[in-house]
C-alpha cells in the first residue's frame, strides 16, 4: 500500500510539471559543447623565427583532453569588423608588389595545451613582407561528439556558418527540460 501511495503521488507530481519554451517564462538551458573566441593580431604582435612569423594566443580552453578528443577550427575575418566574413585557415593570400612580382602570404594555425599559434609565411622571392595591418581571427573549439564526428567524416561542412548551425542544432536537441 505504501508503494502504491508513493507511486500515485509521484505520478501526480510529475504530471503537473510542465516545460516552457517561452523565454519569458523560463530561460532555455543548453549544453555547452563549444567555445569560440575572437582575437586580433596587430603588426607588432608577430615574432620572427627565421623561417616566418608567429603569434601565440592564450587559450586555456585547450586542455590535454580537448587536444585528444576535441576539434578545432580557426578562421580569419576577410570582411570588416561590422560585417565579418570568416574563411577557414590555413589561408593563402595572393599579392603583387610594386614591381609586379607575385607572392603569397600563408597563415596556419597550430594548437597546443593552453594556446593557439598562428604561423605567417611570406613567399616573396626578394623582400620579406611583414604584416602592415591587423588580422582578426576566430577559433572554435568543439567537444560535442556528434559534431566532432560529423566534421571528421565530412558530414558537416567546415565553413563557419555550417559549424555554428550544427552546434546550434545540437544544442536544441540537447535542451534540458525545466520543471516547475
Amino acid at each position: 500500500m505504501k508503494y502504491l501511495l508513493l507511486s500515485i503521488t509521484m505520478l501526480i507530481g510529475l504530471s503537473s510539471c510542465t516545460y516552457h519554451n517561452n523565454d519569458h517564462d523560463h530561460p532555455a538551458i543548453y549544453k555547452s559543447d563549444y567555445t569560440t573566441f575572437v582575437y586580433t593580431i596587430n603588426p607588432n604582435n608577430w615574432v620572427d623565427n627565421g623561417d616566418g612569423l608567429f603569434s601565440e594566443i592564450n587559450a586555456p580552453e585547450l586542455t590535454n583532453d580537448m587536444l585528444k578528443f576535441g576539434y578545432f577550427i580557426t578562421y580569419i575575418n576577410i570582411g570588416t569588423e561590422n560585417e565579418p566574413v570568416y574563411s577557414e585557415l590555413p589561408q593563402t593570400l595572393f599579392f603583387t608588389d610594386n614591381l609586379g612580382t607575385p607572392y603569397t602570404i600563408e597563415m596556419y594555425p597550430t594548437y597546443r595545451n593552453g594556446s593557439v599559434r598562428i604561423e605567417y609565411f611570406d613567399t616573396h622571392p626578394d623582400n620579406k613582407q611583414f604584416p602592415t595591418s591587423s588580422y582578426t581571427y576566430r577559433t572554435v573549439i568543439i567537444s560535442d561528439p556528434y559534431v566532432v564526428n560529423g566534421l571528421k567524416n565530412n558530414e558537416i561542412s567546415r565553413e563557419y556558418e555550417s559549424v555554428i548551425q550544427a552546434m546550434n542544432d545540437q544544442a536544441i536537441d540537447n535542451k534540458q527540460v525545466i520543471l516547475d
